[in-house]
């Protein structure tokens, strides 16, 4: 399966862009539509390799949704993705920040899809309109924000 490759451009210098989108995940993510425990529940990330990014729900159920496996800050962050799903049916997602004139270009590739089998097509297609609104709702969140006395 060819993997998905998502770019967007940020305001941010490559460690504040790498720091908003692992370390301020939870402020960020759209919860309200890609949250398995509800819009109220809480992404924690262990922001450190090995590390886990877990959906906290506000009952205290947890669901894993990852593991860091590659960490540089500011240049690039790789972790395996199975919301919903086993650990052995993990994807891989890749992101690399890299600097340009106007701030920092990210570039994401969620790959290993054939791992799903049969549902790999269906999870990926749905994955490639979900970043689409997920990389909207963390480029909304890098945004200098208008503040009125």
């Amino acid at each position: 399966m060819t993997p998905i490759h998502k770019t967007t451009q940020v305001p941010l210098s490559p460690q504040d862009a790498f720091d908003l989108f692992l370390e301020g995940l939870d402020t960020w993510w759209p919860k309200d539509s890609h949250a398995t425990l509800g819009p109220d529940a809480k992404l924690v990330v262990e922001a450190r390799k090995s590390g886990k990014i877990t959906e906290v729900g506000p009952d205290g159920t947890e669901n894993l949704w990852g593991r860091i496996i590659a960490w540089e800050p500011g240049k690039y962050l790789a972790f395996t993705w199975f919301p919903e799903d086993n650990e052995e049916d993990a994807t891989v997602v890749a992101v690399s920040f890299h600097r340009t004139d106007i701030g920092t270009r990210l570039e994401l590739t969620h790959g290993d899809s054939e791992v799903l089998g049969d549902a790999a097509d269906a999870v990926s297609t749905s994955y490639l309109i979900g970043w689409d609104l997920v990389l909207g709702s963390y480029c909304f969140a890098a945004k200098p924000k208008l503040v009125t006395a």
